[in-house]
């Protein structure tokens, strides 16, 4: 009887907690699902194309890899180093924020993108 009320106990609270940590865990970050999506909205209309603003295209993740005239605008892992960020989240008058002349990405939207950036940009 004890050793069938252990191991129902073990059961029981191992279930528990995997119930309560699935909750809890962090999906990784698809390009093509959430990024992309972002950028498209936000984005491409000035970075695709033959002259792309800044020398930079952001209408593929190759693209956005290989950076513009100013340099790697996302450096996989390191979502503080690029400079994609600072210009999309800055404050006014520090640079252009980005995009000109349209609503600025939410706070959810770039979080999204330093996720994905931290998670190696894949």
């Amino acid at each position: 009887m004890r050793l069938w009320l252990s191991k129902l106990y073990c059961l029981l609270i191992g279930s528990t907690l995997q119930f309560f940590f699935s909750q809890f865990s962090v999906a990784e970050v698809s390009y093509d699902k959430q990024i992309k999506p972002i950028l498209d909205e936000y984005c491409v209309e000035c970075h695709s194309g033959w002259f792309p603003d800044g020398g930079l295209r952001l209408d593929t993740r190759e693209n956005i890899l290989e950076g513009g005239k100013q340099g790697a605008a996302v450096i996989p892992g390191k979502p503080g180093k690029g400079w994609l960020i600072n210009l999309i989240k800055t404050e006014p008058g520090r640079y252009s924020k980005m995009p000109p002349g349209k609503e600025q990405l939410d706070t959810e939207q770039i979080n999204m993108i330093k996720n994905w950036i931290a998670e190696g940009a894949r």
